[in-house]
């Protein structure tokens, strides 16, 4: 396979703009993408989205039963679960990235499916609050493995084609993030939903183990993909690597020879990485994005949940899957229009709205409450659940929609946080490193998110501070320091 040249433009002390960079590639014809790789990369990046949403909409049900509590105050054990995942990820995704960039990309990503296979299925099976919290941590640290897939996609593209590379794979991100609460609100529970077909005692004593066995299968399938179809990307592991040349070449298939600086062959250290100031911005950024996205993530699932009388919407878990794989879908189109959008308006003009999308997408929420507590009814969903969850009417669920639609606004940023730390990381052979530090950065402040927005959700349904709201004030208050990141970004860059 052709290994792509890095440019040299983004090295520590360039001044050079992204945006700049994009009005280039707006006159350059794009290198031609190598599309099956990308094809596999893509197929392995599907299912671990799939996997960690899957059990969203039955969540708060489960957390519920096995801590014995009800309504919002099942925030403190779902926030902390979330959390402790989240601490693990982000304590292993250094770790990864640094790995993927000595082993290879190949084992590391390999690694991390199987065992996101084992525990998505020990998930399912799950008996206990502190069996699930140690499931959830395990899980969590070998989820730190999609650093190592975000350098295999900065490895099969360069700067001209860039723009359609990682769209297109934020793309698969949104399409498994609609497929797995599609699973997990449509097969949990099949005991009571198809009787005659699942009769035995297995599915009535663990009613969420079968969409966690489907979700199980597609990441065994993605670590067979991982062995047997993906190829190596790194560039010191690339056969025909020449590394007592200087500079250094890669054959290719066609042989041809590139030039590869020396510095796509040996990695920088961490202290170097940082000590580029737009990286450091990048990465502040980044953390910014990850506290938003996992604080919505966690927040808007325990408002669905948790009863009308403290706030929340009463939606069912079959509701909750159904609203959520509707906003995985939405976010397809969206990301098919970066491209258009990143040459037209510019990188950080971009990101400037996505975070600003945050804003908007957190005022928006207690609108959806008051709308659901003006229009309350009292059918029963599916004629198998009971009396405290609601079909809700059009007006009630044209404010949901919103308020997901602008939260999938607000993830165009994570694409662009990909894109802004591959073109300013100083050679291939750091990218691993880069976007462990991005991912390390963006998962620290997602590991507080849950907790944090969580426990305040809780206390504002019982103290009623700020009219029950006082945790959608911190989040804007969140949401304005991640805009005020952007300009931090410009001003480095400029």
């Amino acid at each position: 396979m052709t290994l792509r040249s890095r440019s040299t433009s983004a090295r520590p002390g360039s001044h050079h703009e992204t945006d700049h960079l994009l009005a280039k590639k707006a006159r350059v014809k794009p290198n031609p993408l190598p599309k099956f790789q990308l094809a596999v990369i893509y197929a392995i990046k599907l299912t671990l989205p799939i996997a960690h949403t899957q059990a969203m909409p039955y969540y708060n049900v489960l957390i519920g039963k096995l801590a014995a509590s009800e309504g919002a105050d099942t925030g403190y054990y779902s926030g902390v679960t979330h959390s402790v995942a989240s601490v693990a990820t982000f304590t292993s995704m250094f770790v990864w990235g640094r790995l993927s960039d000595s082993w290879g990309r190949r084992p590391v990503i390999f690694l991390g499916t199987a065992v996101t296979a084992f525990f998505t299925l020990g998930f399912g099976l799950s008996g206990s609050l502190a069996g699930l919290i140690l499931n959830r941590m395990l899980a969590g640290f070998f989820h730190g493995i999609t650093g190592a897939i975000h350098s295999v996609v900065g490895e099969l593209c360069d700067e001209t084609n860039e723009s359609i590379a990682f769209p297109l794979y934020d793309i698969i991100s949104a399409l498994g993030f609609a497929i797995g609460p599609l699973i997990g609100g449509t097969f949990e529970n099949p005991a009571k939903r198809w009787p005659d077909v699942f009769s035995s005692p297995l599915w009535h004593n663990y009613p969420y183990l079968l969409p966690c066995l489907i979700s199980s299968i597609l990441s065994a399938g993605a670590a067979l993909l991982a062995v047997f179809v993906l190829e190596e990307t790194l560039p010191a592991k690339q056969k025909h690597l020449i590394a007592d040349e200087e500079p250094a070449v890669v054959a290719t298939s066609s042989d041809s020879i590139i030039d590869l600086p020396e510095e796509d062959v040996k990695p920088h250290s961490v202290k170097e990485l940082l000590s580029i100031p737009v990286l450091r911005a990048v990465f502040a950024s980044s953390s910014a994005l990850g506290f938003a996205g996992s604080a919505f993530n966690s927040g808007f699932i325990l408002m669905a949940y948790t009863p009308l009388e403290q706030g929340g919407l009463a939606l069912s878990p079959s509701q909750i899957g159904r609203a959520l794989s509707g906003m995985g879908a939405v976010s397809i189109p969206l990301k098919l229009c970066m491209p258009v959008l990143l040459r037209r308006f510019g990188t950080l003009n971009v990101f400037d709205f996505a975070m600003l999308a945050w804003t908007a997408c957190f005022l928006s929420m207690p609108l959806a409450s008051w709308v659901a507590q003006a229009s309350v009814a009292t059918t029963p969903v599916d004629g198998l659940l009971e009396e405290k969850y609601r079909e809700g009417g059009a007006a009630e669920w044209a404010s949901v929609a919103l308020t997901l639609f602008l939260s999938r606004l607000g993830c165009l940023a994570f694409s662009i946080i990909m894109i802004l730390t591959r073109d300013h990381t100083p050679g291939h052979a750091s990218l691993g490193t880069a976007n462990g530090l991005a991912e390390l950065a963006q998962s620290l402040a997602g590991a507080a998110g849950p907790t944090v927005i969580s426990s305040l959700f809780a206390i504002s349904a019982k103290t009623h501070l700020l009219g029950g709201y006082m945790w959608v004030v911190f989040m804007l208050v969140l949401s304005a320091f991640g805009s005020w990141m952007v300009k931090r970004i410009r001003k480095y860059r400029d």
